[in-house]
């Protein structure tokens, strides 16, 4: 066999990926019994690190292993030490702590993050809040708290250095630190496809190590110290940048590269790769589920597998066609825009090669891809090794006086500022992001299959047992048939059946946030909380793109409460940055001393945006594909004490069925609403399909009367589990019972997905999906 270990890589993969799925506890729900308790642990010391909160303070962060643990799997507590405390303890050193707990969330939307899987990643298994170090002792780890020194003395040094935003750029790409990363530069970064620039890995070894090993052979060390020196700076190195998988790749690579030919051996790139990918997945099975892990390696892949077969293609497409006619006509500039070319084809193929590898990787945990990346790495990375090493000078001289560093960190800010310029090009046009929407796990199998196949087309002794002999002399036509099957293979991958018509309840906590599409085209009726933080960002717009959903037709505003408007105005926020576009925003038109500051607030975040906006009362109407709606509440001008009682009600209909769509409708609005109903405004005579309880089930919103006059079948509420108004209120409950409703709430099953079509109705909740 020409590459065991790379065999057994795959014989590894598959293995974990069996066990994870059948035999391991891994996706359990998180032990609700241990959130929020107050504990005490006494364990060791295994790592430590400082975290910006949220409020701009510098926490100490330490990562604890409770004694007894050593012998297992060393799962370990991450302790926020309280900011009052003045020592921090030495890694190696023995803690006695207590704190608050707090465990690791699993998602309850679908595209929402899973916190407790990615910790679980890491081996940590729940968070203490505000430690106290109660007592410290033990003899310290003099190795890994040096390097902590060290990395902590050298973000000094570039804090000093370098502006405070270019600072944390070269401390996550020099020493590993994301904490100092602004948050807007991620996002960008991120939303750009250029998150990579940020990872330690293959580069930092390429120039850091190798650049090592060729000064010491230089000062003639002969090539065993020579290499025995570089491995055990780099692993070092590794060890003070966090270790993560793509820098324990990087350096496994590394050192396989150095040693291969002390031993008589030639390194080979895949061998070397698999055994990387097999040391981390025997030690954590759950990277098989971790983005970074897949990203760092299909990488890799991509650029050792896929792009040898890809460049016979543009060879012939493009090399071929810069040919001369004659030796005598060629002219050294033609040979240098010909080298250029073929240089800039060389990266984009590249580019397309990693595409090809990291396309699920996108659809399974991003849903979106940045199409414009192939592009902007064509910029990117010629200058990654650039600006790494006036960062490592920058750094370096900077130790000595930081005077001497302006001038190498001067060329750090111009590459920094080009980065940030290319990559603000999506803030301009949204356009350039793919919306490609969540991949089931049986389009990606698919899509493997036929990326496989096409690599097995490129040999042309495998080609000619599918193609014909005298068609395969045509390389067109051969590269055309291994392009089909690419195109086929990522259709297969982001194509989807958009439903007949699908209503999502998100669960975001104490507030709403409903999305309803038809014929491909979505609206969004209302979105917010006052129970989750930043709502739109972590729960909203993740479920947006796990749909595909890259546009909405309309945002309706049924009142203007917090709890229904916080996650729209983070949704305009990021569509000013190139995110999801609304079309149009539909705001109750009531009289303006019933308009709040926040309802002005949405008109003018919406004229800034260039969003048209509407106003909507009693009798209007509007389509979305076949659903019809009919606004009953508010009146027009309506003038009322409270936002409630204004609501914009919503009645639905989709050939046979029927939906009401209440928002906090209370008061007055009831009373509207009621003598709408009783005036058969809307036919209802068979009783509601759906009905959105108002005002997260609050006791008095949905009375007997209103009940006999709508005589829902399915009643949704959206409310945050154990919220402080009690809600949905008991005596509410029982009402809806007494009416034969069946009642689905998102704080006992998460989002709530109803699937409807002709002759059926599908209802299902995100958590009994998830976890039963």
């Amino acid at each position: 066999m020409k590459r065991p270990l790379a065999f057994l890589a795959i014989l590894v993969t598959v293995a974990v990926f069996v066990y994870l799925n059948v035999f391991s506890s891994a996706f359990a729900d998180t032990d609700s019994a241990l959130d929020k308790s107050y504990v005490e642990l006494f364990g060791k010391v295994h790592s430590k690190e400082l975290k910006k909160s949220s409020t701009g303070e510098t926490n100490s962060v330490i990562y604890l292993i409770p004694t007894g643990e050593e012998n297992r799997d060393f799962e370990m507590v991450q302790c926020y030490i309280e900011p009052s405390c003045t020592t921090c303890p030495s890694i190696g050193q023995y803690v006695l702590v207590s704190g608050k707990a707090r465990t690791f969330s699993r998602p309850t939307n679908p595209g929402e993050f899973d916190s407790h899987l990615y910790y679980s990643t890491l081996k940590i298994s729940y968070r203490l809040s505000d430690a106290k170090i109660l007592k410290i002792g033990g003899k310290k780890n003099w190795y890994r708290e040096s390097l902590y020194q060290v990395r902590i003395f050298l973000e000094d040094v570039l804090d000093g250095v370098l502006p405070s935003e270019d600072a944390g750029v070269m401390k996550a790409m020099l020493l590993g630190d994301k904490a100092y990363l602004d948050e807007e530069t991620k996002d960008m970064y991120k939303s750009s496809g250029i998150m990579h620039i940020l990872a330690v890995s293959a580069l930092h070894i390429s120039i850091i190590g190798m650049g090592l090993y060729k000064l010491l052979r230089r000062l003639r060390l002969n090539s065993v110290v020579a290499s025995l020196f570089a491995i055990v700076f780099m692993y070092s190195y590794g060890v003070m940048c966090g270790m993560g998988t793509s820098s324990f790749r990087a350096i496994s690579m590394f050192v396989l590269r150095l040693l291969a030919p002390l031993v008589g051996r030639t390194y080979d790139l895949i061998s070397g790769l698999s055994l990387a990918e097999i040391l981390l997945l025997l030690d954590q099975p759950l990277y098989l589920y971790n983005s970074g892990f897949l990203f760092s390696f299909g990488a890799v892949v991509g650029i050792a597998v896929v792009k040898p077969s890809l460049r016979p293609m543009y060879l012939y497409l493009f090399g071929n066609r810069m040919k001369f006619a004659d030796d005598k006509d060629r002219q050294p500039q033609m040979e240098i825009i010909k080298g250029a070319g073929l240089k800039v084809l060389d990266a984009l193929q590249t580019g397309l090669s990693i595409a090809l590898v990291t396309l699920p990787v996108y659809s399974l945990f991003y849903f979106t891809y940045p199409v414009h990346s192939l592009f902007l790495n064509l910029m990117v990375i010629p200058l990654m090794a650039t600006l790494m090493l006036s960062g490592i000078v920058t750094m370096l001289l900077g130790v000595i006086a930081p005077v001497l560093g302006y001038l190498p960190g001067f060329l750090v800010h111009l590459i920094l500022s080009f980065y940030k310029l290319i990559s603000s090009v999506n803030e301009v046009n949204g356009s350039f992001t793919w919306y490609m929407g969540h991949s089931e796990s049986s389009q990606v199998f698919v899509y493997m299959v036929l990326v496989l196949a096409s690599l097995w087309m490129s040999k042309e002794k495998r080609a000619k047992k599918i193609v014909k002999e005298h068609v395969i002399k045509s390389p067109v036509i051969k590269d055309v048939c291994r392009f089909g099957v690419l195109l086929l293979a990522v259709i297969a991958l982001t194509f989807h059946i958009p439903p007949e018509l699908e209503i999502d309840m998100i669960d975001v906590g104490q507030g709403d946030g409903i999305v309803i599409s038809s014929a491909g085209r979505s609206i969004l009726i209302d979105g917010g909380s006052t129970s989750k933080k930043n709502v739109g960002k972590y729960q909203i717009i993740p479920f947006l793109k796990y749909k595909g959903i890259g546009k909405l037709e309309a945002a309706i505003v049924t009142h203007e409460d917090e709890d229904h408007i916080s996650g729209l105005l983070e949704i305009m926020d990021d569509m000013e940055k190139g995110g999801i576009q609304v079309k149009k925003l539909l705001l109750p038109e009531v009289a303006e001393s019933s308009r709040g500051d926040n309802y002005h607030l949405l008109e003018s975040r919406a004229k800034e945006l260039r969003i048209p906006i509407l106003y909507i009362n009693k009798g209007e109407s509007f389509s979305l594909g076949k659903a019809q709606f009919t606004c009953l509440n508010p009146r027009l001008n309506m003038t009322t004490d409270g936002a409630n009682a204004y609501s914009t009600v919503l009645f639905m209909r989709y050939g046979q069925f029927t939906a009401l769509f209440t928002g906090d409708m209370e008061g007055e609005g009831l009373v509207n609403v009621k003598d709408q109903l009783r005036k058969n405004a809307v036919e209802i005579s068979d009783g509601l399909d759906l009905l959105k309880v108002a005002h997260h089930g609050s006791e008095y919103t949905t009375d007997e009367e209103f009940l006999e006059l709508t005589r829902p079948r399915i009643a949704l509420i959206s409310n945050g589990q154990n919220n402080k108004y009690g809600h949905p209120h008991k005596a509410l409950i029982e009402r809806l019972g007494a009416f034969g409703a069946q009642i689905y709430r998102t704080d006992q099953l998460g989002e709530i997905s109803i699937i409807v079509k002709k002759s059926s109705l599908h209802i299902e909740g995100y958590r009994h999906t998830l976890y039963h």
